[in-house]
């Protein structure tokens, strides 16, 4: 079954939660990419993408996540890790250790 894909934003004390959620693949890159931009423009200190809500990531949506970090103002950029799944993603493609993951809170 094909998780429908949605991608929120979150205000949690200074920071900018963006929270995806089911299947982020090549039909759903753009919509997180703009939600990305959204976060981006705020004057937020951190923004943090929480991978959790994911079920399924092909190689658009890891481009789109690992692209963030290098826009402009990325540096704000944290992700929270996915599921086993998600996170095997990021380890087979040695993105897993470059990208700026913290433990959930």
């Amino acid at each position: 079954m094909v998780e429908e894909f949605e991608a929120d934003i979150s205000v949690r004390g200074e920071e900018l939660w963006v929270l995806p959620r089911g299947d982020l693949d090549i039909a759903a890159a753009p919509e997180l990419e703009e939600t990305l931009s959204l976060a981006m423009a705020s004057d937020a200190a951190s923004i943090v993408i929480d991978l959790r809500g994911l079920e399924f990531v092909d190689s658009t949506g890891l481009r789109a996540l690992a692209q963030a970090p290098q826009a402009e103002g990325g540096e704000r950029i944290s992700f929270i890790p996915g599921n086993d799944h998600v996170q095997s993603v990021f380890r087979i493609s040695g993105l897993l250790d470059e990208l700026p993951f913290r433990p959930a809170a």
